[in-house]
């Protein structure tokens, strides 16, 4: 039995793997978990306290290479997951996305997929 370690944050997680599965599967370092940690949580731009709702999803987003373990804030995406009841509702949802894409550098739709999983 071999185990791999993965930092996330303050969390650490670890994963046995039996000695059949290490041929088939490729090991994840310490330092790509450092890495995709290192990006931070998925979240609004202005933040500045932290993530009361805090989700953590293995996906691979637009520009990622392989898929990591990410954290979202879901409280910042949480206003684009209802049907707006209002045109001013509407234009906030909007520049909310508007916002969020800018900052994340893609299009928000496919967070949202993965929230609402």
């Amino acid at each position: 039995m071999r185990f791999s370690l993965f930092a996330f944050g303050s969390l650490i997680l670890v994963k046995l793997m039996p000695a059949a599965l290490l041929a088939a599967e490729t090991n994840t370092t310490i330092e790509s978990a450092t890495a995709a940690t290192s990006a931070g949580c998925l979240q609004a731009p202005g933040r500045t306290r932290a993530c009361p709702h805090k989700l953590y999803r293995a996906m691979q987003l637009p520009g990622m290479t392989a898929p990591a373990l990410r954290c979202i804030c879901v409280t910042d995406f949480a206003p684009l997951l209802t049907e707006p009841e209002t045109p001013e509702q509407r234009l906030a949802q909007l520049r909310l996305k508007q916002q969020l894409s800018a900052h994340l550098q893609h299009d928000v739709e496919p967070v949202l997929q993965i929230i609402r999983r």
